[in-house]
């Protein structure tokens, strides 16, 4: 963008010597480069500060990683790649079996410790049996029930649901393939049906003139052309480049200590849905200022100049 300002400048003195017939001269040379660093520098440092941009912006969106409960041999796959979903379908289920199994013996321990603890009540009231006896059969009874409610979320468990309203992307789960409750080895990323987050990371100059309600406007490489409104949603506090976390280690600044960039959320207000835009798409974004406005319209127009380079695209063989 400072290359197009430059040759602007540089058209405007070429034209104003040549149509004009401005005399050429040490004076008027010297004038027409003193005075155009002097003019364009201040349409950079004006636009930079007042009307900030940045290349650096991203959609991001929510995803949860699945990772099953119980492990299991996964026996049926009920979920295709990018099929919609509602919040409880069944994504995949895992052998039973064994889960089946385990809740089938603690409900014949538990109707046997229920049917002893029934005698041993019966023997007491008539002086038959002890105190201790009901006690124990009472305790062994509860014990059983809370073992036959852990096997019955096992059992549940094996079939997996979905958590809201959403999709899975890049199913590469296949019946036959064991899953296991790790953490870290999920099987499968669900991505939520809710609104994306556009974020763009401006520098840290011009951050006192980025309010929430500023109009904004949005170029994505993956629409050539094009200029989309939006306007300042909110403006992160905090930087992740500052947090401490709790651990052993003193804090040290002798080390290059790397500036922060400030992430911003943009709602876009025009209508996206004619465009196929994948999420995690990247994207630049300006942010326009109630200060120095004639200076909003030299950042459209570069904006717009900068959209329009988008269409040129080459791969290196």
């Amino acid at each position: 963008m400072d290359i197009l300002i430059e040759l602007t400048y540089a058209a405007i003195v070429f034209a104003a010597f040549r149509i004009f017939k401005l005399p050429v001269n040490k004076w008027s040379v010297t004038t027409a480069v003193v005075g155009g660093i002097f003019v364009v520098g201040a349409i950079f440092l004006g636009m930079a500060y007042y009307h900030p941009f940045t290349p650096y912006a991203r959609i991001y969106f929510q995803t949860t990683p699945i990772v099953p409960q119980v492990r299991g041999k996964v026996v049926e796959m009920n979920v295709e790649t990018n099929s919609p979903l509602k919040a409880g379908d069944v994504l995949f289920k895992l052998d039973p079996t064994p889960y089946q199994a385990r809740a089938d013996e603690l409900k014949a321990r538990l109707d046997f410790a229920e049917k002893r603890l029934a005698e041993s009540k019966e023997l007491a009231a008539h002086s038959a049996g002890s105190v201790y006896d009901v006690e124990q059969y009472r305790q062994d009874a509860d014990a059983l029930k809370a073992q036959l409610d852990k096997a019955a979320f096992d059992l549940n468990s094996t079939v997996v649901r979905a958590p809201t309203d959403g999709w899975v992307t890049q199913v590469r789960l296949r019946p036959g393939m064991m899953a296991v409750p790790l953490p870290l080895r999920p099987v499968m990323t669900f991505v939520h049906s809710e609104s994306p987050l556009l974020v763009a990371a401006f520098k840290q100059n011009p951050l006192q003139n980025i309010e929430v309600g500023d109009p904004a406007e949005i170029i994505f490489p993956a629409i050539p052309g094009r200029a989309f409104k939006g306007r300042v949603s909110s403006v992160l506090t905090a930087l992740a480049e500052g947090q401490l976390q709790p651990s052993g280690d003193l804090m040290s600044v002798t080390k290059e200590v790397p500036p922060g960039r400030v992430p911003v959320f943009i709602d876009i207000t025009d209508d996206m849905g004619a465009y196929n835009l994948p999420l995690g798409c990247d994207a630049a974004v300006a942010v326009y200022s109630s200060h120095m406005e004639p200076l909003a319209i030299i950042r459209q127009v570069l904006l717009r100049m900068k959209t329009w380079m988008n269409i040129v695209c080459f791969e290196s063989l």
